[in-house]
């Protein structure tokens, strides 16, 4: 069972899961993919709980990162840290899943719009594909800008240069989590603004709506 952190963790509890045979989506292999199962994710989680997995611990590294402004070398660790869990391809190395929170987030957009795109996908499906989609888009791209911050700080040669790197990386962590108002109108847009939160309920609703189990895993 994975532990919330600080109730952002994921929006559903962890329970067994089995699809009903009668729904035309518990037979689409791309809705479990996103929700509760992928083979290639580590112990075959579901893209949107692998993303929201390796979000927790980029922030929980993030947070270590900022613990002490007073050492480089343990800021720059931390750093490499947040980079694994982010996307391990990018150079980082250490705690993580080693699948990383950019590629499932693409992954979550791709397998969700081939969902939509199956045989028999109801409308309802459709329209939460077309969302979730664009969520995961969003999450990627603030992932991306996250993982050039966390590159940026592991190059920094000075505290100088680190400190303001770290309270970029932290906005942005938190913004990749539960979202940011970038544009102040006082709305959460689905595009650009979106994160693993109002994934994880895209997702959720997306469930609800098919008649499956409201579990995400």
């Amino acid at each position: 069972m994975r532990i919330r952190l600080n109730n952002v963790y994921s929006l559903a509890l962890i329970l067994p899961l089995a699809f009903s045979a009668t729904s035309a989506a518990a037979q689409n292999p791309h809705v479990g993919h996103v929700a509760t199962g992928f083979n290639a994710a580590p112990d075959r989680m579901g893209l949107a709980a692998t993303a929201g997995t390796e979000w927790g611990i980029a922030m929980l590294h993030t947070n270590f990162a900022a613990g002490d402004l007073s050492n480089l070398g343990a800021m720059q660790r931390h750093a490499g840290h947040v980079l694994h869990a982010l996307d391990p391809a990018g150079g980082g190395r250490g705690p993580g899943l080693g699948f990383g929170l950019i590629p499932a987030a693409e992954g979550v957009a791709t397998h969700v719009e081939l969902a939509a795109a199956a045989s028999g996908a109801s409308t309802s499906l459709r329209t939460h594909a077309q969302h979730i989609a664009t969520i995961a888009r969003s999450v990627t791209m603030r992932g991306e800008e996250a993982a050039a911050v966390a590159r940026a700080l592991q190059a920094a040669p000075s505290m100088r240069r680190a400190s303001p790197l770290i309270a970029q990386l932290r906005l942005l962590m938190y913004q990749l989590g539960e979202g940011g108002d970038v544009n102040g109108d006082g709305q959460l847009s689905l595009a650009r603004e979106a994160g693993v939160q109002q994934l994880e309920a895209h997702v959720y609703l997306l469930l609800v709506g098919e008649g499956l189990p409201r579990i995400l895993k």
